[in-house]
């Protein structure tokens, strides 16, 4: 009985690991995905307006699909806080978007 809770135990504290680990790789691709998306969005932005139309973003093949998820307004434009908004719902990284927009 003792050897089969020592299993048990260990097999427990595995899971455990197993599952940070997994939080933790979550964490730090949602921070890359959404500095990723903050670079992307800098470099569309092509005559520094804070903002990316759709004109702007075309032929990319990263940021143009998902453009209308961003495009909050349907205006055709996204904007730095539509950007932020979007960056916050996907990746959940509220930190990281507002630290980038405050350097901004």
């Amino acid at each position: 009985m003792s050897r089969r809770f020592a299993h048990f135990s260990v097999l427990l504290l595995l899971a455990a690991y197993i599952t940070d680990a997994g939080a933790d790789d979550k964490a730090a691709y949602d921070r890359r995905a959404a500095t990723r998306d903050m670079n992307l969005f800098q470099s569309l932005d092509r005559n520094n307006d804070q903002a990316v139309t759709k004109l702007e973003s075309h032929g990319d093949l990263d940021f143009g699909p998902r453009f209308d998820d961003m495009d909050i307004n349907r205006d055709g434009i996204v904007t730095r806080a539509e950007l932020l908004r979007y960056v916050e719902r996907e990746h959940g990284a509220v930190t990281i978007s507002a630290g980038l927009a405050a350097r901004q």
